[in-house]
Order: structure tokens, then sequence, then C-alpha cells
């Protein structure tokens, strides 16, 4: 195996991209702001750089497939599904490039629509005529940490406020009525995350105005809370789920596994063709999502599970899931699920990746009994140096 450290990669994407010739960015925070690193670029050239990075890396890896190409955002901009705005020393934006302490103040955003941006920017302006002042990520000292914003493809929000301990309700009351009278927002959130840990997620405290956002994808609608994991593309959430969902091509007489399963997006989907799909996710919230989605969606044959994916493989019989889809998180799947995946033996994994390292480490172990019949990328982070990819492996 040819290794190549997280940085490595990085750094090998974002040379091949700078290579290309300078084109105007669209905002003006574009070569400071840590949010975009390839704006003054084509994204035709963005695309083109990440499939030829990628190609070589798989195929020096012997992972070598007739083709590999990266599938573009639809819309390279506006295209995420949450924002998490730093809210520090009277500045309301995002971390410089390279500069984890130090925040850029952005006047607009073109990640998300204007109109979301302008929200979250007004209830950071609230907070402060409220008198709820800013976290200082130094001293620690302050309150307000993050304003983060989840919006669906209808351009609904949900709004969130990440505080430190402390606060009043009355004030927190009052932003959320300045949140609420957003153009979009459906409901805001306070959020505590009383650690040193610089983290945009809390321990929800309350909340005004709706409690959940619905987010289609395909044909279904999964609900999400302020800090349910979802695709952070918009615009190509469905394609990523979609072909996964081809590619693993269940039969209507099977029982198969989603493992890290979430809050169901792709087992509600792989349902439709399979008897019993089991939606397997450690982390309790998102299962209970997941149970609620099957019922909004009228999916009986989905089965939420609460486990450890090694825990609910270990205790699988060999043979007994013909078809597995997996989508871990970037620490990828590790030698433990790989070698219960080579007990199991389904027929067919699909294996879906946020960090072609892990994933290539992953093959590398699963190879002994399978072969990868179709890889390709997706680039649902333009403007930085981040690619996802799904490997199809058929055993034999």
């Amino acid at each position: 195996m040819i290794s190549l450290t997280a940085k490595g990669l990085r750094k090998a994407i974002v040379d091949r991209v700078l290579a290309g010739p300078i084109t105007p960015p669209v905002c003006p925070h574009a070569r400071e702001c840590g949010g975009c690193a390839f704006q003054d670029r084509a994204y035709t050239d963005q695309v083109a750089a990440k499939a030829s990075v990628l190609r070589d890396l798989y195929a020096a890896n012997g992972f070598a497939v007739d083709e590999f190409t990266v599938v573009p955002s639809p819309n390279p901009f506006a295209y995420r599904t949450r924002m998490d705005y730093v809210a520090t020393k009277g500045r309301f934006g995002l971390r410089a490039r390279g500069k984890f302490n130090y925040i850029i103040e952005l006047t607009t955003c073109h990640l998300i629509p204007p109109e979301a941006f302008a929200a979250a920017q007004a209830v950071w302006r609230r907070a402060g005529e409220l008198g709820l002042p800013d976290y200082d990520i130094r001293a620690h000292t302050g309150f307000l940490r993050y304003v983060v914003v989840r919006r669906n493809f209808n351009d609904e929000l949900l709004l969130a406020a990440v505080t430190a301990a402390g606060g009043d309700e009355p004030a927190l009351a009052a932003l959320a009525e300045t949140a609420l009278a957003q153009p979009g927002v459906v409901g805001f959130h306070w959020l505590v995350n009383d650690t040193r840990t610089d983290l945009s997620f809390g321990e929800p405290r309350q909340h005004w105005g709706a409690a959940e956002l619905a987010m289609r994808v395909g044909e279904m609608v999964c609900y999400i809370g302020p800090n349910t994991f979802f695709q952070n593309n918009v615009y190509l959430a469905d394609r990523l789920i979609g072909d996964a969902v081809a590619a693993a091509a269940p039969a209507a007489t099977m029982r198969v596994a989603d493992l890290y399963g979430g809050v169901g997006a792709i087992g509600l989907h792989l349902a439709r063709y399979a008897a019993q799909v089991d939606c397997v996710e450690a982390v309790a919230e998102s299962v209970s999502f997941a149970q609620r989605n099957a019922l909004a969606n009228g999916v009986a044959n989905l089965n939420p599970i609460c486990a450890d994916t090694l825990a609910y493989l270990r205790a699988q019989p060999e043979g007994s899931l013909p078809i597995i889809v997996a989508d871990p998180p970037r620490t990828g799947l590790g030698p433990q699920v790989c070698h219960e995946l080579l007990r199991i033996g389904p027929q067919r994994i699909v294996y879906v990746s946020c960090n072609p390292l892990t994933q290539i480490a992953d093959l590398q172990l699963l190879r002994t009994a399978y072969h990868v019949t179709s890889l390709h990328g997706y680039d649902m982070f333009p403007h930085t140096p981040h690619v996802e990819a799904i490997a199809v492996l058929e055993r034999g």
C-alpha cells in the first residue's frame, strides 16, 4: 500500500487545483476565509483536479477502474445543509485559513443562500443587544459560541445558538423571537456546550417553533434536529444516496444492513427493494429519528437498531447478510469491522466514504475476498480539498 497522510492528500489536491488558471472569486472573503480554498479557480478545474489526484491514488494502491470520475455539485454555491458560524470577541464569521484562533468577520457568505446568512447574522447581532456576550475561544469566557444554520432544499431554516453555561431564559426567548421573525426560519434551539472543547454541538436546553427540520431526499422525507449528522450538500445528496442504493440492488427477498445508518436516509430507500433493512446506528438520537422517519414515510420494513457496528456484526451468523451498505465516519471501518465483514461474507458491499485514505486502508483488508467493481468520487464540498467516494465490492 502506498501510504499518504491526510495532510499529504490535502496538499496534493490543493497543489493540483492551484496549478490551474486564476479566476475572480465570487466572495470578497474568499482569499482569507477557511470556508473556501478554491473560489479563485474555475469549478470545472477543481473537479478535474480532484479526479486526477484520486485516480492516481486509488490506482497506486491497486484499485484502478476503467473510469474514475468525480461527480460535480449541480451548484457549487449555496450548497451547504449546515453552517456553523463562530461568535467571538465582537466578530461573527469563520476561521481564517490556517489560523484556528483567528475569525474572519464575514459580511456575506456564499456557502448558504443570502437569506440564511442574514438570518444567522441577525441572531448574533440581537444577542449583543440583549447583553449575551460572545465566547472568547482563548480565555474561555463569555456565552455565545456558535450560531448554527440547518437548511433544506426548500430553504427552510432551523437555527441554533450554541452557548456556554449560564444565560437566562427570558433573554434566550427574546433571541428566539428574533430568529423566528427571519424569512424561512421554522425553529430555534438553545444548545449548551459547557466544556473547553470547541464544538458547535451542545446539549439541548430549549427550543422555540419547530423542533425538527424536514429534509427531502429522493422520495423520502428525513427529519433532523440541530445536532443531527446529515449529508452537507443539498444538491448532491440525492445523487450520492441514489447511486449507493442502485449499486446495492437488493432483491425483494433479502435482509440487508445499512451500517452507520444515521437517520435512515439510505436505509429508507433500500427498504423499497429489500425484505428488511437493519439500519444500524450508535447515536441514540439518530436512531429515534430513523424510527420517526420510517413512520413518516410509511416504511414498515426498516429496522432501526441502536448499536455499535462492530457489536452488531459480531452477532450476525456467517452468510446472513447478502448485501451491506456502509457509510462510516472519517476514521473508516477499521480492521475489526473488516474482519467481521470477511467472516459474514456478503456478496456485495457498497462502501460510502468521506475519507479516501481510510477507505483505501479498508479496501486493502477486504481485497482478500473482494474485488472493486466500481469507484466514483463525489464533490460534496466545492471549493475545498474534501471529496467523498463510493466503492462497490463483489465477493470472489
